[in-house]
């Protein structure tokens, strides 16, 4: 049976926020009948990962956290998937990197007529209020940014191909966008080229039509 593996570093603001909002797809996953993975905190570690990655196969990643084109990073920032060292553990898979600029080296690398990469060409923005910091779920900016991720996730997890799960990411992106031109908050502006970006930098590469299934 395929397995989910959601990696989940929790130790600066924004690791946190993404700790928090993929609580949710953690609970859809195991409600679906998906083995779930969760490394979560500490245990988002390159050695644990690793380990998962080699005795459990995932058929599914997704990875919270920093990056960079040739880099993702797990606790603490610690790099746990390297291109030109081990990317190839990510062959053969549905990947969705929530990290920035990965898509454009390691993604690159990945995928092929048999692997999947979703992931961002730029950097991931992330708007947040900093009075919700110590009450994430109260942070409506955050939200604009993050339930586009999480619809993506949510719709893999439902059945829905790679390509499918990205254009509903993207036409709730613009939903936001547009909510947030008519936002009659002082701020609200502020945070339309960060979405907006987002919007732009969103890609799957390799294997569109991938689907995520229990067998």
């Amino acid at each position: 049976m395929n397995s989910v593996l959601f990696v989940r570093p929790c130790h600066d603001d924004v690791t946190a926020y993404l700790f928090f909002y993929s609580k949710e797809l953690v609970n859809l996953s195991l409600s679906k009948g998906f083995p779930t993975l969760n490394r979560e905190k500490a245990d988002a570690s390159k050695e644990i990962i690793i380990s998962t990655l080699s005795k459990k196969d995932p058929a599914f990643i997704m990875f919270n956290g920093h990056g960079s084109p040739d880099s993702i990073c797990g606790h603490n920032d610690e790099v746990i998937i390297q291109e030109g060292d081990n990317h190839f553990l990510l062959k053969n898979k549905i990947v969705y990197s929530l990290s920035c600029s990965s898509a454009a080296g390691i993604g690159m690398e990945v995928s092929d007529e048999k692997s999947t990469f979703i992931g961002y060409l730029h950097d991931f923005g992330l708007g947040m209020d900093t009075r919700c910091q110590a009450s994430i779920h109260r942070d409506e900016r955050a939200k604009m940014f993050l339930e586009p991720s999480n619809l993506l996730v949510q719709s893999l997890l439902k059945g829905n191909s790679a390509q499918e799960a990205v254009e509903k990411a993207k036409e709730l992106m613009k939903r936001n966008l547009s909510l947030l031109r008519t936002d009659s908050a002082p701020d609200a502006k502020d945070y339309i080229p960060y979405l907006f970006n987002n919007y732009i930098a969103l890609t799957v590469l390799g294997k569109g039509e991938a689907c995520l299934s229990l067998s």
